[in-house]
């Protein structure tokens, strides 16, 4: 039996260091956000664009975004913005109508999904604050926003 611990004491070791750095047990699973991108197409009853994230916060570490464009009609993605200051507006081009990607820190997307598409998207996420948006035309300032704090 201590053969055997010997023998994986490295493995051991390392395990106990990731899950330090990451601030996650090692068999902890990665938190999952799912994410419904809306418009006026989605039904009836809704009159407006958003971004619908089933959690407005999670702990640091590996998340899995399930991304569903539940729109009948148009076009949307989500991207991961990382942000400095929240509350502060991103550059925005108003000829182009979206937010400047070049001029942010876009983290990964789930991008250009046609009605009822689904994507996922895995990240590692440090302690922060974050937006998650779509930048199809007109869309980021048509209400396609939401935030996500990500806690040590």
């Amino acid at each position: 039996m201590l053969c055997r611990v010997a023998r994986n004491l490295p493995l051991l070791i390392l395990t106990f260091l990731g899950s330090a750095a990451t601030g996650r047990a090692a068999t902890e699973p990665p938190a999952v956000v799912h994410v419904d991108l809306m418009d006026p197409s989605t039904g009836p009853s809704f009159k407006g664009m958003m971004i619908k994230a089933d959690q407005q916060s999670v702990k640091a570490g590996p998340v899995t975004f399930v991304v569903s464009n539940v729109s009948r009609d148009l076009v949307h993605e989500m991207i991961v913005v990382s942000v400095d200051k929240p509350g502060e507006p991103l550059p925005y081009d108003k000829n182009e109508g979206r937010v400047d990607e070049s001029k942010i820190k876009d983290l990964g997307e789930a991008s250009d999904l046609k009605p009822g598409e689904k994507q996922t998207v895995q990240l590692t996420l440090k302690p922060g604050a974050y937006d998650l948006k779509c930048n199809q035309p007109n869309h980021h300032m048509s209400g396609m926003r939401t935030k996500l704090i990500v806690t040590p």
